[in-house]
Parts: C-alpha cells; structure tokens; sequence
C-alpha cells in the first residue's frame, strides 16, 4: 500500500469513531434503566399516548399519523389542485424552453 491510501484509510476510521459512539447513545437513550428512575413505567406511557392519540383526533390536527383525506376533503381537494398546477406550470415551462430554443451547429 501506498501512504496516500494508509492516510486515508486512518483518516476514515478515526472519523468513523465518534459517529459509532453517538449513535449508540442514540438507540440507548429511549430506555429506561435501573440506574435511571426518570425513565416512565409502561402504565404512563400508555396514558401518555391515549392522550396524544385524543389530541390527534381534533378537528384540524394533521399530524402525527393522522389520515389527511379522511377528514375534509375539500381542503384536501384544494392542496391537491395548487400541488397539480404548480408542478404543471414547472413542466410546461420547461416544455416550452425545449420547443423554443434549437441548438446552433458549429
């Protein structure tokens, strides 16, 4: 191996170190553990979640795996159409610039 291969390959590694750890810390740090007594039993995470699916379940709430169309359509129908028309307008642009400009030979 060449150095130029040696470096980079420890530069990678050395990089690559600090990102394992983080994402370890990650997955680990939604659990609760003997040593952490902050943590929620299971009984207040079910309540905690009945009332978030509540809050959820309000007129207007869009979020949270609520379902967009099943509540009103016609503002579905709305966001649909602007969606529609600004992506048609982006393609006829682009269609016209394609018709209207032929390519100058050397």
């Amino acid at each position: 191996m060449n150095s130029v291969t040696v470096v980079t390959v420890a530069t990678i590694l050395i990089a690559m170190g600090p990102l394992a750890l983080t994402l370890y810390q990650t997955a680990s740090a939604q659990y609760a553990t003997g040593s952490n007594p902050g943590g929620l039993s299971v009984e207040e995470q079910l309540k905690l979640a009945k009332e978030k699916v509540s809050n959820a379940e309000q007129a207007g709430a869009y979020g949270s795996g609520t379902p967009f169309f099943g509540k009103n359509i016609g503002d579905a129908a709305i966001y649909t159409a602007a969606i529609v028309a600004i992506f048609g307008a982006v393609a006829a642009a682009f269609f016209v610039m394609s018709r209207g400009k032929k390519p100058v030979k050397a």
